[in-house]
């Protein structure tokens, strides 16, 4: 286990130096070569030749990355003149790499990324709307926070893929030996997680992670979202997380009980394979994840697939519905080159949403990754797969719940480069240890939080 804890620490060190590459790179990437003039990618002129289409993708694990090549390269034969140039690109390199080829007039014609990258492409104007390509598809097909997610100035940006999401997960096993039902409010939820405590049998009832390298905003934004905190008005995208300070500083202190009461002290600093790999050994009744405990569990210890099942986190209040959850998602976008490259690419994408091809790429990584599409979704690709089967409650459920009224902090009112910074930077991380650790209290770190927020988003 200490091999996977100081991996999976090396991959969050990388995503944040990703981030914060993104940072300074954004600085120089709203002013590119020929932005505006159609020169872009490519930065060539059309000669009417051959296309090779540039395709780089953020999944380097092996069966992600095959399947998206192997699914491409099929598609591009079914266009006269065109193959396909396959990248897998790793987040550590990916903004500066990107940021770099755009500008030098050799970015990617298409990019698999998540939606922060799309923030920067889009910021950078090194990419191009694609409402065109979602309309051929079918928009009513997309799950329409996807689309929202993407979207800015009444354009939408990418074309969804599939989907990340994040909920409860719970020990059915235990639920049913302690006479625990599912909860409906936060008081609720707070009870399970305290009788969920076994110390003989070395249980916590629920993990709050802390990790501040990306885990602790993952972690806070849940209990916001749900108490109806955003950082941004998904309306209006007005600045809104001071908005009802009462709202934010009562879901600061919740969370905050919740570690106190039920949680292993050590949460304030775990990332995310620690309190993963905890609870699919049996040392946690309760922890909110994307559901990677199932790929973990089938690695691990496959006998605990049985007891798993998963619940929205309640709003605080029996009756109400929370107001968010935190998601996320892979996406297509297409490169700023010439008319007949964009035309090229974009037949492309269309290609590989089939709802066969975009089933099978969610598979790749079963339950963690659902698709962004209802067609893909009802394939029987899809259906059939054996872990989809197996979770098809679960899944029904993250589906029908969750997956409709996600955000992502910072881009609740669409495309916006504040995501890529707050995950470049530990302040939200560093405030709530703090306050875990007794040295502030939730206001307080609710107050320095919300202050470097409005710093980064230059809001007065």
């Amino acid at each position: 286990m200490t091999v996977d804890r100081n991996r999976h620490r090396s991959r969050a060190r990388l995503a944040v130096t990703a981030a914060a590459l993104l940072g300074a790179t954004l600085m120089s990437a709203c002013s590119p070569p020929g932005a505006g003039t159609g020169s872009g990618s490519a930065g060539k002129a059309d000669d009417g030749g051959p296309i090779t289409l540039n395709l780089w993708s953020n999944l380097t694990v092996a069966a992600q990355s095959d399947t998206v090549k192997q699914q491409a390269e099929k598609c591009a034969t079914q266009q006269d003149g065109v193959s396909v140039q396959f990248e897998a690109v790793p987040f550590d390199s990916m903004y500066p790499k990107m940021v770099t080829a755009f500008k030098a007039g050799n970015g990617p014609d298409v990019m698999n990324t998540l939606e922060g990258g799309v923030a920067a492409g889009q910021a950078g104007n090194y990419i191009v709307p694609v409402d065109d390509v979602i309309d051929a598809h079918g928009r009513a097909d997309f799950i329409p926070s996807y689309l929202h997610a993407v979207s800015k100035d009444d354009q939408t940006w990418a074309v969804p893929d599939w989907a990340l999401h994040q909920e409860v997960w719970y020990r059915k096993d235990l639920f049913a030996a302690k006479g625990i039902q599912i909860p409906k409010s936060w008081p609720e939820l707070l009870e399970a997680a305290k009788k969920l405590n076994d110390p003989a049998a070395g249980v916590k009832g629920f993990a709050v992670p802390m990790g501040s390298a990306l885990v602790a905003p993952q972690t806070y934004y849940q209990f916001l979202y749900a108490n109806g905190v955003h950082t941004f008005d998904p309306e209006t995208g007005e600045y809104a997380l001071d908005r009802d300070k009462a709202k934010a500083v009562e879901a600061t202190q919740y969370m905050l009980d919740l570690y106190k009461a039920a949680s292993p002290p050590e949460a304030r600093t775990w990332v995310w394979n620690d309190f993963r790999t905890g609870f699919v050994q049996g040392k946690l009744g309760m922890v909110m994840d994307f559901g990677a405990v199932v790929g973990l569990a089938k690695e691990q210890n496959p006998d605990m697939l049985k007891n798993m099942g998963v619940f929205p986190l309640p709003a605080p209040t029996t009756g109400a519905k929370p107001q968010g959850v935190l998601g996320g998602g892979y996406f297509y976008m297409i490169g700023k080159s010439n008319e007949r490259r964009e035309k090229a690419a974009k037949t492309l994408v269309e290609c590989m949403m089939a709802p066969e091809s975009a089933a099978a790429r969610a598979n790749t990584r079963p339950v963690f990754a659902l698709p962004a599409t209802n067609s893909a979704a009802d394939t029987a690709t899809y259906k059939d797969n054996a872990t989809v089967k197996e979770f098809g409650t679960e899944i029904t459920t993250i589906r029908e719940q969750i997956l409709p009224q996600w955000y992502r902090y910072g881009m609740e009112a669409g495309l916006n480069q504040l995501a890529g910074q707050i995950e470049a930077t530990t302040f939200v991380g560093d405030q709530l240890q703090a306050a875990a650790a007794g040295s502030k209290t939730a206001e307080q770190a609710f107050d320095a939080i919300n202050a470097e927020m409005k710093r980064l988003a230059k809001v007065s």
